[in-house]
């Protein structure tokens, strides 16, 4: 089984600055992604109108907070959604594939 962490080097930094900020929940880079694979699923007016949440879900769940309001996220997103594109979603599937497959080459992650 092969399971890349992308949180950490030397994957992490191919992805986006969104992803590597721990402000990523339902923001750009998932959105983008969402956007690119299947816009069907996106809410545009609303997306496009959500506020930025630069808040870090990463650094919140560190340091024991239990639900995204705590959080800082009462909405469930962290992020930019608003910038997100599927151009960028399309960019970082291309990434992430990549990362899967020199992992798989490699034996491992």
């Amino acid at each position: 089984m092969v399971f890349p962490d992308v949180a950490k080097k030397p994957w992490a930094v191919r992805l986006t600055e969104e992803f590597r900020s721990g402000a990523c929940h339902a923001g750009r880079y998932e959105s983008s992604v969402v956007l690119a694979a299947r816009p069907d699923l996106v809410r545009e007016a609303i997306r496009r109108a959500l506020p930025a949440n630069p808040r870090s879900l990463v650094t919140a769940i560190r340091s024991g907070q239990k639900s995204f309001e705590e959080a800082g996220g009462p909405r469930g997103y962290f992020g930019y959604p608003a910038d997100a594109g599927a151009e960028e979603g399309a960019h970082t599937i291309d990434a992430l594939g990549s990362i899967l497959e020199e992992a798989v080459l490699a034996g491992g992650a």
